[in-house]
């Protein structure tokens, strides 16, 4: 019995001081958050540099200026004789833009051009698309 009251008097030391320290290892500590903390406690912050412009008409994640592929379109229906069919239509957008475009980008927007209030192109079936009288 003397032997538990020792044991239990080891664990009633008093409050236990709130300056502790406790280091975490192995699984238990993180050092991407340790790194993190300690970048943003060094105090060496530089302004990130702003971003280039580009000339080109394609934005760095791939998306091209608004309005872009409808020009084109436009363009390439204004200068056609006759209905063109989509593959057509790309053929001709892909020339005029000098660089790929996903066919669903044609077909999306030329199918939104005919339900338009006042629409912008005429669907004509097997012979393709032109523009709206």
């Amino acid at each position: 019995m003397a032997d538990n009251k020792e044991a239990a008097g080891n664990y009633d030391k008093g409050p236990v001081s709130r300056a502790s320290r406790v280091d975490l290892i192995g699984r238990l500590s993180n050092h991407d958050l340790t790194t993190l903390l300690q970048r943003l406690t060094a105090g060496n912050w530089r302004q990130a540099e702003p971003p280039q412009r580009t000339t080109s008409r394609i934005a760095p994640d791939g998306r091209r200026k608004f309005g872009t592929v409808r020009d084109a379109i436009v363009q390439v229906l204004a200068n056609a004789d006759c209905e063109l069919r989509v593959r057509e239509i790309q053929k001709g957008v892909e020339e005029v833009l000098g660089e790929p475009v996903s066919p669903s980008s044609i077909k999306d927007y030329l199918r939104k051009g005919c339900r338009r209030r006042v629409p912008l192109f005429e669907y004509r079936g097997r012979d393709g698309y032109r523009l709206a009288p």
